[in-house]
């Protein structure tokens, strides 16, 4: 059962702010941040003040502008060594089994805020083609599997100020560029267990994707299989359910659930 967490007023609003400047991918003032966040300018500029003393925020004194700080970069080794090498360690076995007996991509999707990246891939065997996301690639929420996962599994009012305000780029002609079609997928997508997509990023290519979660219920990232559309239409429906049981599983090894005892 997922827990209930009361967010402290204070650490959300920092955290809102270490987000609206990850996100803006540009150097911002200190009046951007406080008119994005709806937030009092002294109320900012104390919080921001903070964050640039701790090194989570750097200003360019000149312009008066602020990026997120170098304190990310030795923090996210961290993150790596205690979390994502642990997911990456318990699906990679299975990772390998699914991509050499259906012939196809498989990716593990970590997700992070609002947005999906890949830090793990493996090939099938003898494929004379590789599927991979580019280095560095932050695949579109709404035109992918793991993307649509994203959505579905982030609290209610998130999700629909994200469904709200996505910017629905139309990558190819599958692309679903309809708002109220999206959120029906979504929909689906909560009851189904599993996203799809189906030639949307690239003609094609098109992929199925099963969420795993953390200890506290929340999403901890996808599992998902890639490969020509034609492929997958055939494979599909055993694709779901190893996926679904692999899934399971992942989620089982990374959810350590507390004992509390009275």
């Amino acid at each position: 059962m997922k827990e209930s967490i009361k967010p402290i007023q204070s650490v959300q609003r920092a955290i809102d702010i270490i987000n609206c400047v990850g996100d803006a991918g540009r150097n911002i003032t200190l009046n951007e941040i406080s008119a994005r966040l709806c937030l009092n300018i002294n109320t900012t500029r104390g919080l921001v003040q903070t964050l640039l003393a701790n090194g989570f925020l750097s200003r360019d004194v000149e312009l008066g502008t602020y990026t997120l700080g170098y304190e990310f970069l030795t923090k996210s080794k961290l993150v790596y060594q205690f979390q994502v090498r642990r997911i990456r360690d318990v699906a990679y076995p299975d990772m390998e089994r699914i991509a050499e007996q259906f012939g196809v991509s498989s990716w593990l999707q970590i997700g992070f805020y609002r947005d999906i990246y890949t830090v793990e891939t493996v090939e099938a065997p003898g494929s004379h083609y590789s599927y991979a996301p580019k280095s560095g690639a932050n695949l579109p929420l709404h035109a992918s599997a793991s993307g649509k996962l994203r959505i579905a599994y982030m609290p209610e009012p998130e999700r629909q100020k994200v469904l709200n305000g996505i910017c629905l780029e139309p990558l190819t002609e599958h692309t679903i560029t309809d708002r109220e079609r999206l959120a029906g997928v979504i929909e689906r997508v909560c009851s189904q267990g599993y996203a799809t997509e189906l030639e949307e990023t690239d003609i094609g290519i098109s992929s199925v994707a099963v969420p795993f979660f953390d200890t506290y219920g929340t999403l901890g990232g996808t599992l998902s299989v890639v490969a020509p559309s034609v492929k997958l239409n055939r494979i599909l429906s055993d694709v779901i359910i190893d996926l679904k049981r692999v899934g399971g599983r992942i989620t089982d090894s990374i959810s350590t659930r507390r004992q509390i005892t009275t």
